[in-house]
């Protein structure tokens, strides 16, 4: 009994391909076969490991020397700039921009959470984007994605931290623990039980978690349910500070932090135990990110930033106007 093993031709064929730069048209007279037989056989040398491609982005001086600047002077373990393919932010780039820097973002991750197992994931467009561009990975079924914040917003998909979470551990063929839960609570109304329980449990999470994955944002004056604290805090301090938005939380460039506004109560995770993650990960670039970016890093939120390199000579340029 003959047994038939295409290896031979899938590997001459590979070579024709690869190598030699001949077309599938071209391999076909050669060998005298089909063209669907080449392209069957250029796929199993892709499918069996026969055939790697690496892509790699190229070596740029000016992003080395972004990324060694913004490491330098905000003190993080590592920075990761991605270049834009815009020539600058604005409001018809910034959806390109985040794209950019979703894609790219997304080549990293399975090395930045290797030995993780315990994974926070905050809410965001960047966060929300990144993990589409990533390919599934070995599943590994001792590590966890949780949130790092409820729900917010029945409309927006990028403030479902429950679609997040489930992504993500698709994409790492790990478990997912959600809060199932309403994510606004009115100050007059009483959490159950069974909520209470949820909210425990992932509290006991977040003790252990390693690693987080979150984005920041820059939060409008008068954009409901922030716009009483703010403006009390604008008043107390005489003027509009600076300041930036993550996790359902304001930050100040002065390190002060106000919670969502008292109209609702979103379970978050406090900005300030962020310090003591050992692995914290921001993915912020666009429109508007570059001073919030710089207020989260002053204040220890994160230690790696992934970010596009229009944001990076912003941060750069601000920090210069600065001293």
């Amino acid at each position: 009994m003959s047994i038939r093993n295409d290896s031979a031709l899938a590997y001459r064929i590979a070579r024709y391909y690869y190598l030699d730069n001949l077309s599938q048209s071209e391999i076909a007279q050669i060998e005298q076969i089909s063209r669907s037989t080449v392209s069957r056989m250029l796929e199993k040398a892709r499918s069996s490991g026969m055939v790697t491609i690496d892509i790699k982005m190229p070596v740029s001086p000016l992003i080395d020397k972004l990324e060694s600047s913004l490491k330098e002077a905000l003190g993080l373990e590592r920075v990761i700039v991605v270049p834009a393919s815009a020539n600058e932010l604005n409001e018809s780039t910034d959806e390109s921009v985040v794209q950019d820097l979703a894609s790219i973002a997304a080549t990293h991750m399975t090395e930045l959470l290797k030995d993780c197992k315990i994974i926070g994931l905050g809410w965001g467009r960047t966060v929300y984007s990144t993990v589409g561009y990533m390919p599934f990975v070995e599943p590994d079924n001792t590590r966890i994605f949780i949130p790092l914040v409820s729900n917010y917003s029945v409309r927006n998909r990028f403030l479902q931290t429950s679609t997040i979470v489930s992504r993500y551990g698709e994409r790492f063929g790990a478990q997912t623990y959600y809060l199932n839960i309403s994510g606004v609570k009115r100050p007059d109304e009483q959490r159950t039980e069974s909520e209470i329980l949820n909210i425990r449990q992932l509290e006991g999470y977040w003790a252990r978690m390693d690693a987080a994955v979150l984005s920041l944002g820059a939060p409008l004056m008068g954009r409901n349910p922030y716009h009483k604290e703010l403006a009390q805090y604008s008043a107390e301090g005489g003027g509009e500070p600076e300041r930036g938005e993550m996790l359902s939380q304001l930050y100040f460039s002065n390190g002060d932090i106000c919670w969502m506004g008292s109209d609702v109560e979103i379970v978050a995770f406090p900005l300030n135990r962020l310090k003591n993650v050992k692995n914290v990960i921001c993915i912020a670039g666009g429109l508007d990110k570059a001073r919030p970016i710089l207020y989260a890093a002053k204040n220890g939120y994160f230690k790696t930033l992934i970010t596009d390199h229009l944001t990076a000579t912003e941060m750069l340029d601000a920090m210069a106007k600065m001293k």
